[in-house]
């Protein structure tokens, strides 16, 4: 057998580090005796004893169809993970695809999830490297400075949960969605019932895109908090049997279906971050506009370019009034 080249192997390691990363692989070994602290102003971490404080650090997640797909760069998954080294927490902080907001440095608003689209401007997916408009509107809904950011889109979502053998998750309900089709029989609907529930690639698609429900947007974001869990369940679960043959494979599932502006050390380091925190301090925060926090509010607006009504999401204390969303996170992620 020949030999696996050093710089194969280096893109093995990077690409699984970044997997174990977007899905939070939190396994149960005993960090270092040293951390790391993130210097802004060199752009680096710095290594320094375990008993310093360490600064947190946001990293946006988002999540497009990809070429192939109607609105293949609109972001209809929008979260950003709060590690907070210090205190060993996570919080995944989701906001909705149809708020209303003001596109950054212009005087035009535009749903949330349309910003990247809007400013790559007709490029495509993995040259839409450009992100500093969402990024920006991100920082100013939730108070925080994004560090990284981290675009997948669906067909490598759905390459990967196949690489990994599938996930298993527990439904309280049937699902039955007429807007989508069973991807194993084209001439059914998707349905799945109620009970454990094993989802291959095409069906964990079927699933987070899912939102026939009374919840709307909300139901998808449930759905996709619960694959995060379902996939770091699995990951932890892999991680002492994994060997080189499967990082690759995992590699070659995600080769040309992700942007990050993450380096292999910084990867590195992040990842001794994660690995010391439980998996009991993760916390799902969703701004919605269900009681009882009622953070945001439904708006029908007339979209002058189709002249039809358009749904909408703004903040309960009016259009890019986002201080009490602000507060909230703030108070969530401090407690």
């Amino acid at each position: 057998m020949a030999p696996i080249s050093k710089k194969i192997f280096f893109r093995a390691i990077i690409i699984g580090l970044a997997v174990v990363l977007f899905f939070l692989l939190l396994t149960q070994l005993q960090p270092k005796e040293y951390l790391f602290s993130y210097n802004s102003n060199e752009n680096a971490f710095i290594e320094q004893s375990a008993e310093a404080k360490v600064p947190s650090l946001n990293v946006l997640f988002l999540g497009i169809a990809g070429e192939g797909s109607r609105g293949s760069l609109l972001t209809d998954t929008i979260f950003v993970v709060h590690l907070n080294p210090s205190a060993k927490k996570i919080a995944i902080i989701s906001i909705p695809r149809d708020l209303w907001v003001q596109i950054p440095h212009r005087s035009q608003a535009i749903k949330i999830n349309g910003l990247y689209d809007f400013e790559n401007n007709g490029r495509a997916f993995p040259q839409a490297t450009a992100s500093n408009l969402i990024k920006q509107k991100i920082e100013d809904i939730t108070g925080l400075t994004i560090n990284y950011t981290v675009i997948l889109e669906l067909e490598g979502f759905g390459k990967l949960i196949d690489a990994v053998g599938g996930i298993d998750i527990w439904l309280e309900k049937d699902i039955s969605d007429p807007l989508l089709v069973n991807p194993h029989n084209p001439s059914e609907i998707f349905h799945l019932e109620a009970g454990w529930r094993h989802l291959d690639g095409d069906l964990a698609i079927k699933f987070v895109r899912t939102r026939y429900a009374p919840e709307g947007d909300f139901y998808r974001i449930q759905n996709q908090q619960q694959i995060i869990s379902a996939l770091k369940d699995k990951l932890a679960e892999l991680t002492n049997i994994w060997g080189l043959t499967t990082w690759l494979k995992i590699w070659q599932s995600l080769d040309n279906h992700f942007i990050s502006d993450l380096d292999f050390n910084t990867l590195w380091q992040i990842f001794n971050l994660v690995r010391g925190i439980p998996a009991d301090q993760i916390e799902y925060i969703k701004i919605t506009n269900r009681p009882p926090d009622q953070l945001l509010k439904a708006v029908t607006l007339i979209e002058n370019s189709l002249g039809q009504n358009v749904y909408t999401l703004i903040p309960s204390d009016g259009f890019e009034q986002y201080q009490k969303i602000q507060n909230y996170i703030k108070e969530k992620i401090s407690t």
